[in-house]
């Protein structure tokens, strides 16, 4: 379950900020990125007590697979692997999907 080394590394970005209350932590998560939301809420809702992260929520963002095609510049978001374009191409560079960030920290 890498899910706790992302939570792990998420704790460690939030470290600067130990000395204030924080209510909230939102994330974006790629579907691509291969992180499981589910297994990350759980992960966070295990370590946060002794993170000293009690009252924060854990808001994630699912970001959907979007890319942009190398033939005719058209943006889309393929249903599935292997999906072609509308002029016919298969040759796309993936755009967004894969990433994991921390967009925003909530404080009281």
């Amino acid at each position: 379950m890498h899910e706790l080394s992302v939570v792990r590394a998420l704790l460690t970005q939030l470290e600067p900020y130990a000395h204030r209350k924080l209510t909230r932590v939102r994330i974006e998560v790629g579907n691509l990125s291969c992180v499981d939301g589910e297994r990350l809420q759980f992960c966070f809702d295990m370590v946060k007590q002794n993170a000293g992260l009690s009252g924060a929520e854990l808001i994630i963002d699912t970001v959907p697979a979007r890319v942009e095609c190398r033939a005719c510049g058209r943006h889309f978001a393929p249903s599935g692997p292997g999906d072609a374009c509308r002029c016919g191409s298969y040759d796309y560079i993936l755009t967004s999907g894969r990433q994991l960030l921390l967009t925003e920290i909530g404080f009281e």
